[in-house]
């Protein structure tokens, strides 16, 4: 496990984690030396003729040392914990971006709750209870290591007897709880991935539970998995006592069999072993411990490895960024899923700059997909698409989205402001443009009549907005970034017959003032293409030229 873990790490935080090492030793020779120095106030303690003042400097002289030992040690578990968030941060910001550039097939094959969740909380246990356990587990190891050297050093057979005493016991715990505790630490993985599943839906799908009268399903799912990770807990704790048992059956064991082996010294034993018990106690209920939470969390480590690893990248294209004078054009492009399910084959359009090209077809016949194929989200299993004759490839599709709009059936909206949502990922937001763009949109009127003007908050996913007022804001989002080309994606699909004709007459408008804008459309109804200039049918492979 320490080999793969330490294979996770970048080089440079393999150089850091080597000298956390360093400093985690550090830490133990100093607790072993806080234990030492104690020996000498036990010894003068002891002697029959030991002066009172002579025990008082000496106990002065010790409490210093103590505390500049234990502010060193919290100087250096802040070293540690430092090292240890830090790579939880790393870790995650990987797993996201990793996540997000594997591209639109892998986020639609696979539930965003796992994958936030992976990013947030696995990412956070594999630090927090992986990483953090292996760094005690040493320090205390270590610790007892020394402790118990010194023990055989001073008197070999109570050394001996104590190891006789804690190591049976010691592996018994390892050998009976190892499975269970994984097994544990995956079912409550899975019970918290439910569980958050079963909230999100709840609050998502409100009104649909309601008139279903289904919401006390929810609160059965819900109730289940509070059970399972209840019960795992409880498990889970269940086993970290014992550490606590059986370090105290071993210490007292281990005097049991000092008292049988007949010492004469045995006050000088007993007050030694009861120092190094004081130590010795928690230093052993902490390996146990912390290998008990190890073992519960190791799930962590393949995710995690999963997660960050590297997705192989193709030569990046040095060629000159995109241009829209001529249009974009599809030849011979041929589509597959990953199961082997072809979509289309040898498709071949061509969309000049300033037209407005509408494309129908059934449902399942590929409408969607032909869309991410020329924004390139998708690629062609054959075939090429071109803007102005260049290729378009994942590599460059960066340039063609400078140029490019998208308006999809649900308009992403963030937790922000009117503003902020126009503007989507730019820093700074140009005012004046925004609302040029609410102009053309048509919404103009309406912002302004908000409470807030351009900086009322949307609420979560837009919930404070109507259909044709998501759909209007996408198209100014559009508009702000001045794209030369939009793609609307059953855009008006989900709007009732007036917002739907109100939206189609914006674009009209929009296309009217705009001769160079090109508009491709996505629609089932046939009004939605009405002001369409030619219409591609995905069926047949035909287009046809409306009449004006």
């Amino acid at each position: 496990m320490i080999k793969k873990i330490y294979k996770l790490l970048s080089e440079r935080q393999q150089k850091r984690s080597v000298a956390v090492m360093f400093m985690v030793l550090l830490r133990a020779l100093l607790d072993f030396a806080g234990v030492a120095a104690l020996i000498p106030v036990l010894l003068a303690i002891l002697e029959p003729d030991g002066s009172r003042e002579k025990m008082l400097t000496l106990c002065c002289i010790i409490l210093l040392f103590v505390m500049l030992k234990n502010g060193l040690v919290i100087l250096l578990a802040r070293m540690q914990s430092r090292f240890l968030l830090d790579i939880y941060r790393d870790f995650s910001r990987r797993m996201f971006v990793n996540y997000y550039r594997r591209g639109l097939l892998f986020l639609k094959g696979t539930s965003s709750l796992q994958l936030g969740h992976e990013v947030n909380y696995v990412c956070y246990t594999f630090s927090l209870c992986v990483l953090a356990p292996v760094f005690r587990i040493v320090s205390d190891l270590v610790l007892v290591l020394l402790m118990i050297s010194a023990l055989v050093i001073w008197e070999p057979i109570a050394g001996l007897l104590l190891c006789a005493a804690f190591l049976p016991l010691a592996g018994g715990y390892v050998g009976l709880v190892r499975k269970h505790l994984r097994r544990y630490g995956i079912e409550e993985l899975e019970a918290r991935r439910k569980q958050l599943r079963t909230v999100v839906e709840a609050f998502r799908g409100f009104a649909e539970l309601e008139v279903a009268h289904a919401f006390h399903t929810t609160i059965s799912f819900f109730d289940q998995g509070i059970e399972s990770i209840t019960r795992n807990r409880l498990r889970m704790e269940i086993c970290q006592l014992f550490p606590l048992f059986l370090s105290e059956i071993a210490i007292v064991c281990g005097l049991a069999l000092s008292i049988g082996a007949g010492r004469e010294d045995l006050g000088l034993m007993s007050g030694v072993f009861a120092v190094a018990a004081f130590r010795l106690l928690p230093a052993i209920r902490s390996i146990l411990n912390n290998w008990g939470t190890l073992q519960n969390a190791s799930y962590t480590l393949e995710i995690v490895a999963e997660g960050i690893a590297d997705i192989p990248q193709k030569e990046m294209e040095t060629e000159s960024p995109f241009t829209f004078r001529q249009g974009i054009e599809l030849c011979g492009v041929s589509f597959a899923f990953p199961d082997g399910h072809i979509l289309f084959r040898d498709l071949n359009l061509n969309i000049k700059r300033g037209e407005c090209v509408g494309i129908r077809g059934t449902s399942g016949s590929g409408k969607s997909t032909l869309f991410n194929l020329m924004l390139g989200f998708l690629e062609p299993i054959s075939g090429e698409i071109r803007i102005d004759g260049k290729r378009l490839t994942v590599n460059n599709r960066e340039e063609w989205y400078k140029v490019a709009g998208y308006v999809p059936q649900e308009i992403f909206i963030t937790e922000g402001t009117l503003a902020t949502n126009i503007a989507l990922g730019q820093v700074q937001v140009d005012y004046k443009k925004v609302m040029n763009a609410l102009e053309q949109a048509q919404l103009k009127e309406w912002a302004e009549h908000l409470p807030q003007g351009l900086d009322t908050p949307l609420g979560e996913f837009g919930s404070r907005l109507s259909g044709g007022q998501k759909q209007r804001i996408g198209i100014a989002r559009a508009l702000y970034k001045q794209a030369e080309i939009l793609f609307f994606d059953e855009a008006t699909s989900a709007l009732d017959h007036r917002t739907e004709q109100e939206i189609n007459h914006a674009l009209q408008e929009l296309s009217h003032q705009r001769h160079e804008l090109t508009i491709v459309i996505i629609a089932h109804r046939e009004s939605s293409l009405a002001f369409c200039d030619r219409i591609f049918d995905l069926d047949s492979g035909n287009t046809y030229t409306k009449e004006k």
